[in-house]
C-alpha cells in the first residue's frame, strides 16, 4: 500500500491520530493539515491550511495565519477563499513532491476541490508520490458541508475521480470509528516504517 488515508465522522480523531504517530516517530513530512480556528466562545470561526513540517517542528507553531484562512466566518456568515489553496496549497504540494518525504493531506475532498488548479496539483501528488497519509472527507461530512456553504458546492465528480486515483495509485480510504481506532492507528504505524 503506497497511500492510507482515514474518514469518518467530525471529531472521531482522525487528524489526532495522523498527528500523534507521525510526531511520536519524529517522521519529517511535507504536504498540509488544516488547523481550526476557535473564538473565546468557543465557536469555530475559520479554517487555516497549515504546513505539515510545521507538526515536525520542536516547537509547535501556534500563531496563526489569516491570510491562510480557507474557510471564515465573518458577521455570522462563513465565506471561503479558494486563493489559499491556488497560491500556497500548490506550493506545498510541488515542495513536497519534490522532496523524499511521506506526504500528509490533511483533509482532502472538500471545498478545495473547487479550485481546478489545486485539483490537478492533488491528482499529480496522489498519482507520483511513494507515500502519503491523509485524512478524505466523508460523504456524511461531505454533505454536511455543503448544507453550510453560502456558495454552490457540487464537486461530486472530482470527489470520485480523487478516490479512484488513490484506489489506481495502491492506496486504501479507511473508515475510523470507535471501535477500529486500536487496529488503524497498528495499521497506521506499519504504513509508516514500511
Amino acid at each position: 500500500m503506497r497511500h492510507f488515508f482515514l474518514q469518518g465522522d467530525k471529531f472521531i480523531g482522525k487528524s489526532t491520530m495522523l498527528q500523534k504517530i507521525l510526531q511520536e516517530l519524529a517522521i519529517p513530512v511535507g504536504g498540509f493539515y488544516v488547523e481550526r480556528r476557535w473564538d473565546a466562545l468557543g465557536n469555530i470561526t475559520g479554517f487555516e491550511l497549515r504546513a505539515a513540517m510545521d507538526l515536525s517542528s520542536s516547537v509547535k507553531v501556534s500563531q496563526s495565519n489569516e491570510d491562510h484562512y480557507f474557510i471564515y466566518t465573518e458577521n455570522g456568515k462563513r465565506y471561503h477563499n479558494l486563493a489559499v489553496f491556488e497560491e500556497f496549497g500548490c506550493e506545498l504540494l510541488r515542495k513536497a513532491r519534490r522532496s523524499e518525504q511521506v506526504i500528509l493531506l490533511d483533509e482532502i475532498g472538500g471545498i478545495e476541490l473547487l479550485s481546478d488548479k489545486f485539483t490537478k496539483e492533488l491528482l499529480t501528488t496522489i498519482q507520483r508520490s511513494k507515500k502519503i497519509l491523509g485524512v478524505f472527507k466523508s460523504e456524511k461530512n461531505y454533505q454536511n458541508q455543503k448544507q453550510h456553504t453560502l456558495e454552490k458546492l457540487e464537486i461530486s465528480h472530482q470527489r470520485e475521480l480523487l478516490k479512484q486515483e488513490i484506489i489506481k495509485a495502491n492506496g486504501k480510504i479507511m473508515s475510523l470509528t470507535q471501535e477500529n481506532q486500536d487496529s488503524l492507528e497498528a495499521k497506521l504505524r506499519l504504513f509508516l516504517k514500511e
